[in-house]
């Protein structure tokens, strides 16, 4: 799971800065940074529910879910 993570983290990074520098268009870049971070904070509240942590699991998800239904709405709706 930590490679996934710093993948993710890799990949999140790596599409934000093309966003902003406009190497890619920001339409593009948007929602698969999104994505990558959404992904992210599941892996990170899965560590949470088996440390028994369950304030910190029900916020990550709540984000998960938010960051997920704004890349759905970004993608198929505006």
């Amino acid at each position: 799971m930590k490679i996934a993570k710093i993948i993710l983290s890799i990949v999140t990074m790596l599409f934000a800065l093309l966003g902003l520098l406009k190497v890619i268009s920001f339409d593009i870049a948007n929602p698969i940074m999104f994505l990558a971070l959404a992904t992210l904070l599941v892996l990170r509240s899965i560590e949470y529910k088996k440390s028994r942590e369950n304030s910190s699991f029900i916020l990550t998800v709540i984000t998960a879910v938010f960051l997920y239904v704004v890349v759905i709405y970004n993608v198929f709706i505006a």
